[in-house]
């Protein structure tokens, strides 16, 4: 069997059963591997984001994570001020993520080489202790 073949009718199958796995789970009593199935796809998704930047664009990044954790604060800030509809997390999440994602790239995309990596992990690390220093969420104080 060729490679064309196989992925052919493997990636629809494997989308197929990942999409009747929280209907599995409600069936069988068990919501752990919703929560498990979950935190696969979000790696995944930070997988396949570091494969683009690094892999495609040729860019080492220490900051790309830095959206994942944007993105989670955002649903999570929400789900604090009891917005719960995960339509609106979702818009709410992607318009951060842009916004941020236009600011940062306007500026580490002008340099290069160990300039831009070390501009992504500053601005990673800035992000982190904006977010670890929010005490109304659960952050530390000094």
């Amino acid at each position: 069997m060729t490679r064309s073949k196989f992925g052919a009718w493997v990636i629809p199958v494997l989308f197929l059963l990942l999409a009747i796995v929280p209907f599995v789970a409600n069936a069988i009593g068990e919501p752990f591997y919703v929560t498990f199935f979950a935190r696969v796809l979000v790696y995944a998704l930070a997988a396949s984001a570091l494969n683009v930047v690094l892999g495609f664009a040729g860019l080492v990044s220490f900051g790309h994570a830095l959206f994942i954790g944007l993105g989670c604060y955002a649903v999570g800030i929400l789900g604090f001020y009891d917005v719960t509809s995960g339509w609106a997390q979702l818009g709410v999440c992607v318009l951060v993520c842009a916004a941020v994602a236009l600011v940062i790239g306007s500026v580490c995309l002008r340099t290069s080489g160990i300039g831009f990596i070390m501009i992504t992990l500053a601005f990673a690390q800035m992000f982190y202790f904006l977010m670890v220093s929010m005490t109304t969420f659960g952050g530390m104080t000094a």
